[in-house]
């Protein structure tokens, strides 16, 4: 019962917390929207309802009663702070609600790499859901405006729908392509590093401000564009998050700077609710676009990486193929050679491999190679080069490693293979062991062919010594046969 009752206690707890947290934030949001309406009722931002929707859908665990509940308390304490009538309270609570649940049940139905923004059509998807989110404030907003400000119907939906359609789309993409908390701490850079290339990879960003600058100076109609090419050239430079992130403050600077009328626009009343729409309705456009642009951008170096991965790795074991095993290892060889550090590498072979092929099939086979691929990779180091060579043959350049150290490495791996039971398809279950050919290069100028032959006579050695050991050859400089140790 005790526990029982502590775990009753640990879960209420649980739930206040969620409701006091998300209460929290959608008050900050509201007062902060309400500092920003200058002009009577018409804010011009309103964060909190793209806000909540964004951390309802990226932290689902807020998203259950009590964070609705704590979300309600919320827009009803922002509301009575500033002295509305509890009809007031009422209306505007439903009509920030309605965008909200609507949007959030849409959201969900989508896949998580939609949501995140990471597909070619998630901008055009996002774009779809915050209309119709948009829309459904609008029907609340329909009802509130003649009861509240004395406007028509027709007026006071395209009011909420035109003002959550411009907060949708600033504010969400940020928290739906907010970056994970990282698992590891980042390592701070060095003002050393900050070189030509850092200044390079700031130019879109400094272009950003000067354009918004700009605007400011220049003025006009067409001011609010002014930055449209330098968000289009951050988004093919930046993240998809750095992107949202400028576009996200684009939109608020621009919002705020026409609400207060710190924007120069020529001849346009700023008193004009229809102005003030098609303004807002222009800055949702313009963030769109760059939105997009960073979109298709992930989706175009997810498919590079992947066309780079497929063609320096190995599809079977995952592992470096050939062509990449020698380019890598070449360099890896220089460098430490240059250091006048030893090199070790090995060159591994699954002992009777064939047997395995003809006994159980080549599924099998398959299954062998994956496994000691697994059991390989988790046995060398950060920097070694682990690749498979073809059939079941491997290597491993350990680069900066003694003799001592790459017989260790190479008894690892050999016993932990060894030790393995390899579970096959039709249940059953065998075991295989490696040999192992070991050479180590002490601060010499050998080519990683002459190493590759040297590491593979060792591994000769060690099949006709018995399979199943690791045997230590070395590269006589006068001659260009490799002797492997009994």
């Amino acid at each position: 019962m005790a526990s029982g009752a502590n775990f009753s206690a640990k879960a209420w707890a649980g739930h206040f917390t969620i409701a006091c947290l998300v209460l929290l934030l959608v008050l900050g949001a509201c007062l902060l929207g309400i500092m920003t309406r200058p002009m009577g009722h018409l804010a011009a931002l309103w964060p909190a309802n793209a806000l909540l929707l964004g951390l309802l859908v990226r932290y689902p665990r807020l998203a259950s009663p009590a964070g609705w509940l704590g979300a309600v308390a919320g827009y009803v304490l922002a509301d009575s702070m500033t002295g509305g009538s509890a009809l007031q309270t009422l209306l505007l609570t439903l009509a920030n609600l309605a965008g909200v649940v609507v949007g959030y049940l849409l959201l969900r139905r989508l896949g998580d790499d939609q949501r995140r923004l990471r597909t070619p059509y998630s901008v055009l998807y996002l774009a779809l859901v915050i209309v119709a989110a948009s829309s459904a404030a609008g029907l609340v907003g329909a009802i509130a405006e003649p009861l509240l400000f004395g406007g028509s119907a027709i007026s006071g939906w395209s009011f909420w729908f035109v003002t959550e359609l411009v907060n949708f789309m600033a504010i969400l993409p940020a928290l739906l392509t907010l970056p994970e908390w990282p698992k590891r701490p980042v390592e701070r850079r060095r003002a050393a590093q900050w070189g030509r290339n850092e200044l390079l990879k700031a130019l879109p960003a400094v272009s950003l401000l000067l354009s918004g600058c700009a605007a400011l100076v220049i003025g006009g109609p067409g001011a609010i564009v002014f930055p449209v090419p330098a968000l289009l050239w951050c988004a093919l430079s930046y993240s998809l998050f750095s992107t949202a992130l400028l576009t996200l403050g684009y939109s608020g600077w621009i919002l705020v700077s026409i609400s207060y009328g710190s924007l120069p626009l020529a001849m346009l009343d700023m008193n004009s609710r229809p102005m003030l729409l098609s303004l807002r309705l222009g800055v949702s456009m313009v963030a769109f676009a760059p939105l997009t642009v960073a979109s298709v951008m992930v989706t175009r170096n997810a498919l590079l990486e992947r066309m780079q991965f497929m063609a320096s790795h190995d599809q079977l074991s995952g592992l470096l193929n050939r062509w990449a095993f020698y380019e890598s290892a070449t360099q890896l060889l220089a460098k430490y050679q240059r250091n006048g550090r030893p090199t070790a590498l090995l060159m591994l072979d699954i002992d009777h491999f064939k047997r395995v092929n003809d006994t159980y099939g080549h599924v099998a086979g398959d299954i062998a190679l994956k496994s000691f691929a697994r059991v390989a990779s988790d046995c060398v180091r950060g920097d070694d080069a682990l690749a498979r060579l073809g059939g079941e043959e491997f290597a491993v350049l350990l680069p900066g490693c003694s003799q001592e150290q790459a017989q260790i490495i190479a008894e690892r791996i050999r016993a932990s293979f060894s030790g393995t039971e390899i579970e096959l398809d039709d249940g059953r279950s065998i075991s295989c062991s490696v040999s192992i050919g070991l050479i180590v290069v002490e601060q010499s100028s050998h080519t990683l062919e002459r190493m590759l032959q040297a590491a593979d006579e060792a591994l000769y050695c060690a099949k006709r010594l018995g399979r199943n050991r690791v045997e230590n050859g070395w590269i006589l400089e006068s001659l260009p046969a490799v002797t492997g140790e009994a």
